[in-house]
This record gives C-alpha cells, sequence and structure tokens, in this order.
C-alpha cells in the first residue's frame, strides 16, 4: 500500500507570531515576518504524508483566487494529485489567519464559509478506485458532509475495499447532543476513528476517557483513538487500549498542524503494514518534529528520518 486520499479542509493560512495574550488592549505590538501556509487538516495531511513519502491526492474546494492558486501551486510542487480539487466560483477559498502566542499554541481567526459547500458528488470514483486508504478530516464541520455526505462517501470506499479513516473538526455551530446517534451510519464503513479529546467530548457528552473510549466500542470500527495533545494519546483496537505519552524534552514552536501532522504518521504507519499501537507512536515522533518549526508541516521529516527518530524513542519497537 502507498496510496492516500484525503478529503476536507483545504486553507491558506497567514501565521502571526508572537503575539501576546494581551493583544487587544494593546495599541501596536511588534511580530516577526508573517509566514503564509497551507492549512486544514485535508491539507496538511496530504502535504504531511507527501514529505513522508506517500502518494497522495486530494479533494476538496478552493475559490478562483489568489489563495486558492496558491494552494493548488503548493500541492503540486509537493507532488500532491490535485485532480480531485473542485474550483468554486462562487465563494472564496478558507483563509485563517493563526495568532501563534509566546508557548507556541495557536488561535485562529478563519472565513470558511466554503467548507459547507464540499459534498460527496466532489471525489470522483476514479481516486476512490486509485486509493488505498480515504481519510476525511472534517467530520463535524461541513453541512453536506454531515448530512449523509461522509456516509455516502464511505461506503463507496468500503465498496472497493478500501481502508478508510475518520477525524473530526469542530465548528462555531453548537454540537448537537444527538452527534454520536448521527454518526453511527457512518462508523459503520470506517475502521478507523481518531478525533481529538475536545471532539471526542462533543460528540458523546462524556468526559472521562475510559468511558469515552467505551462510548465506540461495538460501532463497526475496528480502532479508535483519542488526541490528547501534551498528553499523548490513547488508542485502542477494542482488544486492547494504550495510552501513549508524548515525546518529551521537545522545543515547541508553532502548534499548527500538530493533530495532522500526528494522523498523517498514523496513516503512514498503516501503510506500513504495521499494528495501530505502532502506528499511533510513529504518529506522536511525526508530531513532535513537526511542532518545531513554525507552520502546519514545515518540520514534517522524511520517512527515513521519522524512521530513525522512531527507533531512537521507542528502542524496543
Amino acid at each position: 500500500m502507498r496510496r492516500v486520499l484525503c478529503v476536507g479542509m483545504m486553507v491558506c493560512d497567514t501565521l502571526l507570531f508572537p503575539v501576546p495574550a494581551d493583544v487587544l488592549e494593546r495599541d501596536s505590538v511588534s511580530i516577526q515576518t508573517p509566514v503564509t501556509s497551507c492549512g486544514g487538516d485535508a491539507l496538511n495531511v496530504a502535504m504531511a504524508l507527501s514529505r513522508l513519502g506517500a502518494e497522495t491526492a486530494i479533494c476538496g474546494r478552493v475559490g478562483q483566487d489568489k489563495n486558492g492558486a496558491y494552494i493548488q501551486t503548493a500541492c503540486q510542487e509537493a507532488k500532491i494529485d490535485t485532480s480531485g480539487i473542485t474550483v468554486d466560483l462562487e465563494c472564496g477559498t478558507a483563509a485563517s489567519y493563526a495568532l501563534i502566542d509566546p508557548a507556541g499554541e495557536r488561535h485562529f481567526l478563519s472565513d470558511r464559509k466554503i467548507f459547507h459547500r464540499l459534498t460527496d458528488a466532489d471525489v470522483p470514483d476514479y481516486l476512490l478506485d486509485w486509493a488505498d486508504i480515504v481519510y476525511m478530516g472534517s467530520a463535524l464541520a461541513m453541512e453536506q458532509m454531515n448530512a449523509g455526505g461522509l456516509e455516502r462517501l464511505f461506503r463507496r470506499a468500503k465498496d472497493r475495499g478500501k481502508i478508510t479513516v475518520m477525524d473530526a473538526a469542530l465548528s462555531d455551530a453548537a454540537v448537537p447532543a444527538s452527534w454520536l446517534e448521527q454518526l453511527k451510519p457512518v462508523f459503520a464503513y470506517t475502521d478507523v476513528f481518531f478525533p481529538s479529546r475536545e471532539e471526542a467530548q462533543s460528540i458523546t457528552g462524556v468526559q472521562e476517557l475510559e468511558t469515552l473510549l467505551e462510548c465506540f466500542h461495538g460501532l463497526g470500527l475496528q480502532a479508535f483513538g483519542v488526541k490528547l495533545g501534551a498528553d499523548g494519546c490513547m488508542v485502542t483496537d477494542f482488544r486492547r487500549t494504550e495510552h501513549i505519552p508524548a515525546v518529551p524534552n521537545i522545543k515547541v514552536v508553532d502548534t499548527c498542524g500538530a493533530g495532522d501532522s500526528f494522523v498523517a504518521g498514523f496513516l503512514q504507519g498503516m501503510l506500513q503494514g504495521w499494528d495501530v499501537f505502532s502506528c499511533a507512536k510513529l504518529g506522536s515522533c511525526v508530531a513532535a518534529l513537526n511542532v518545531q518549526a513554525v507552520g502546519g508541516t514545515a518540520g514534517v521529516p522524511t520517512f527515513d528520518s521519522a524512521l530513525a527518530y522512531y527507533h531512537k524513542i521507542y528502542p524496543t519497537n
């Protein structure tokens, strides 16, 4: 296996740093030169996977504007198949301004109306046929995909014998109490679901990790995990559960794309045929290297470098 199709958010990010917590109380703040970068879960994961050596394609929407042109050029330079990108003539490309505080944590100001225009019909059959893994990174955040589109997409993928992997992204809209029930039809066609702690808690209404993990048992998933930020991650194959701590003693510069680079490392492990626990450890290594540079994927290593780092952090694996 070598091929991953990424579906979901594509964003043109402007990174502003360092931004103090009291910025709105000041008349003026000096920052470093702003950095323009690709962002959004599908785009970040595709970029990171390409750097890790996977063959990658992307499906999403951009506007007919300079931000959309920037994203398409960046994908082509990264050797990502862009034939599945839809140019929306009525809506601008999603754009975010990432305010990065001195600790490397990011806070976004975003225009993302275009997200709600993505549909499962935007994903062509030939890319589903081409891919080994179909990844969707934006469950909860795209109206038409939430309203049956994601279920239809993953059903088409499973009908072709593909592995399906899903992440989530919270939107500004209130999360309904029925999210878990609403996603159950999707889980029937999903192999791996790996949201953040906040996303998983919003979906289930459950705060405790152990109880939260149990909420996803028996829904059709082969594996489930929760990204815990600085606390690492929890992952289960519903026979065994592991807490994998974050890689220690790293200098965090920018957490933009941390979760997405984790997912890219996880998917690269899946392409190697690894078990989900080893995949999660590789994801942790890729994320640890990525957060030491400014940009959503700026610190993502090559696969050889990631593998060497993996064996350094986990010498018994």
